[in-house]
Order: structure tokens, then C-alpha cells, then sequence
């Protein structure tokens, strides 16, 4: 799964859609007869979810939103990455993200 994670490019998958609730100040998945109430971290990795992206660019697009302040505190991009794969391979093995061989257009 690694390797497919280094090549692929991850999806949200079409059963799912992100929202934000206004009212209650939370990110959510939709899913089929599910809801899944996301971090401000989660969500943001979700909604570069979209086919057009390898795991790596996601978390350099990650890493350039974050202001960084404190670098000492702050994790390595090889961290990151580490991170945002297995978080990326969790969502995949739950069926909420799909791994493309090629870019969606």
C-alpha cells in the first residue's frame, strides 16, 4: 500500500462529500447513511483529496498554509509525510478516499 500511496493520487470517494455545518462549527464527511464529524486537519487533507494531488504535494500545500512560527515545534516534512500517508491509508481502508493510478483532469 505504500508505494501505491508515493504514486497514487487520492480521491474523496464518490459516496462522500464534505461540508461544513455553520450552525454547529464542525467539518463533516456525508456519507450514505453516515456523518463523520472531521478536524480542522482532517478536513483540510480531505478537501486536497481530489485526484490532482500525490500525497507528498498535498502535504507541501499542507505545510505552506501552516504559519510557522516556532520551527523548533514544528514537525519535519518527513513527518508530515508520514502523517498524511497513514492518515490518507486509513481513510482508504474505511472507503472514504480512493487511490488513483493517474491524475484526474
Amino acid at each position: 500500500m505504500g508505494a501505491i500511496i508515493e504514486t497514487g493520487y487520492p480521491k474523496l470517494a464518490a459516496k462522500g462529500r464534505l461540508k461544513y455545518d455553520k450552525v454547529r462549527e464542525k467539518h463533516l464527511l456525508l456519507l450514505p447513511e453516515k456523518v463523520v464529524v472531521l478536524n480542522e486537519t482532517a478536513a483540510s487533507i480531505l478537501a486536497l483529496c481530489d485526484g490532482t494531488q500525490s500525497v507528498q504535494t498535498i502535504t507541501e500545500t499542507l505545510r505552506a498554509s501552516l504559519e510557522i512560527r516556532d520551527t523548533a515545534a514544528f514537525p519535519t516534512f518527513e513527518k508530515m509525510v508520514s502523517d498524511v500517508t497513514k492518515f490518507v491509508m486509513d481513510m482508504t481502508e474505511e472507503g472514504w478516499v480512493v487511490i488513483q493510478h493517474e491524475k484526474t483532469s
